[in-house]
């Protein structure tokens, strides 16, 4: 019987607290045969460094590879970092706020071992104690990651090393949306994923900044630009999706603008993206309206 290696790659930056919590919810897996790399995206004499060290000294293990970065780079660079480290069979990524269910890996494994057509498996997640509402999307997901639809979150994510090395990992240019650029890619290459339908992790979400309005619209920019060549061969086979995919991104700026009382720019987009689909553009809406309720509902769904 297989054992394979599984490498759990924990990016960590700014010193946020809850390192020790995401490494002993690797440590506590019923899946042993590991390799944890843990990533150090702090700039160098700096009091996050120093704090981010003083917990790694706690964790002072062979199966634990502390790496450091010369500077800040980013989070994409920083799961590279990982990637390129690796010598597991498979790759999951952690977030040093977030934690896994101790069966996590071991469940995921097994899935994708017997079921080898697959080259990633997602879980469902917990959203600070809440599930998450999502759909469960299987095979190929390229126009709901396009259309910013699902929640296939990072932590959640187990791929087989050699799918991450043959797309080249993240694209360190992505300062948001990394996730979706490495999965659009994966798709974009033939891969197919496969959704486990069990929570088995925990995103606690404590860090992280929001973007303002200029620089989400110009995340926006660049992320579609980015993929223009696979929505225009989608387009060839979906006639009008293309506006649709613009639609759906900007209408997450909208949203955003809302949240944050900024009606000028709310309005500007609404002027400018309602009328190339308004059927996508109230969906979209509806979409993130639900989600936005969801997580404030006052009780909890396990």
């Amino acid at each position: 019987m297989r054992n394979p290696k599984v490498t759990v790659i924990i990016p960590t930056y700014n010193s946020r607290g809850g390192l020790k919590r995401a490494l002993d919810s690797v440590l506590n897996q019923t899946y042993n045969n590991l390799e944890v790399i843990v990533i150090d995206d702090n700039n160098p004499n700096t009091i996050e460094r120093q704090k981010t060290e003083e917990v790694m000294l706690e964790y002072n293990k062979s199966d634990i590879i502390y790496l450091k970065h010369e500077i800040n780079k980013n989070g994409a660079s920083a799961r590279n970092t990982g990637i390129y480290a690796a010598t597991g069979d498979y790759i999951a990524f952690l977030d040093d706020d977030d934690e896994w269910f101790s069966n996590k890996l071991e469940k995921q494994l097994v899935y994708l071992e017997n079921n080898p057509e697959y080259d990633c498996v997602y879980c469902l997640s917990l959203i600070r104690g809440k599930k998450e509402f999502t759909i469960a999307y299987e095979d190929n997901a390229i126009i709901p990651l396009l259309m910013n639809r699902t929640k296939m979150f990072t932590p959640s994510l187990m791929f087989t090393r050699q799918s991450l090395l043959d797309i080249e990992g993240f694209n360190e240019s992505f300062r948001r949306h990394q996730d979706y650029e490495l999965l659009i890619k994966f798709f974009a290459k033939g891969y197919k994923i496969c959704c486990l339908k069990e929570v088995l992790i925990n995103i606690h979400g404590l860090g992280g900044n929001t973007p303002n309005s200029q620089e989400f619209i110009l995340i926006k920019d660049q992320f579609l630009k980015s993929f223009d060549k696979e929505i225009n061969k989608l387009e060839l086979k979906h006639k009008g999706i293309k506006s649709k995919i613009t639609v759906a991104n900007y209408v997450v700026v909208l949203f955003s603008a809302l949240s944050n009382s900024q009606f000028n720019l709310a309005l500007k987009m609404l002027k400018k993206y309602f009328p190339l689909s308004p059927i996508t553009f109230i969906k979209q809406f509806l979409f993130l309206t639900w989600g936005y309720l969801f997580r404030r509902l006052p009780y909890y769904i396990k």
